[in-house]
C-alpha cells in the first residue's frame, strides 16, 4: 500500500475556507477510486490554549492499495475543471505540484515522477 499526501493550494488568492471546500470537492471524487483505501486528513498540532489537536482542512491523506497513475489522472481531472488551481502530491518526501504548466509540461512532469514512484 502505498500513502499519497495531497495538498490543495487552491487558487493564488484562496484563503484556508476556499482551500478547504476545494479539497473537499477533491476528496469525493478520489473516493470513486476503486484502489483508494482510505482517505484521511492529517492531524496537526493545534495553537497554543487549544485542546486537542486539529486537522488539517486542505490536506488528504491516501493510502492507496493500486494504481497511482489512477489517482494521478484523478488529479489532472480536476484541475481542468478548476483552472489556476495547485495541487502538491507527495510520496515519501518527493513532491510534485500540479498548477498551471501547460498541458504538455505537466504530462511530462507526472511522468518523470510517475517513473521513480513505479507508476
Amino acid at each position: 500500500m502505498t500513502t499519497i499526501r495531497l495538498h490543495i493550494a487552491g487558487y493564488e488568492d484562496s484563503d484556508p475556507e476556499e482551500q478547504a471546500e476545494l479539497a473537499w470537492r477533491l476528496e469525493e471524487e478520489l473516493r470513486q477510486l476503486d484502489d483508494a483505501d482510505d482517505i484521511s486528513r492529517p492531524q496537526t498540532t493545534a495553537p497554543g490554549g487549544a485542546k486537542g489537536s486539529g486537522l488539517e482542512w486542505a490536506q488528504l491523506v491516501v493510502d492507496l492499495a493500486g494504481s497511482l497513475p489512477a489517482l494521478v489522472g484523478t488529479v489532472r481531472s480536476w484541475l481542468r475543471r478548476h483552472p489556476g488551481a495547485s495541487i502538491t502530491v507527495e510520496i515519501d518526501g518527493d513532491a510534485v505540484t500540479l498548477s498551471d504548466a501547460s498541458a504538455s509540461e505537466r504530462r511530462e512532469l507526472i511522468e518523470a515522477w510517475l517513473k521513480r514512484h513505479g507508476g
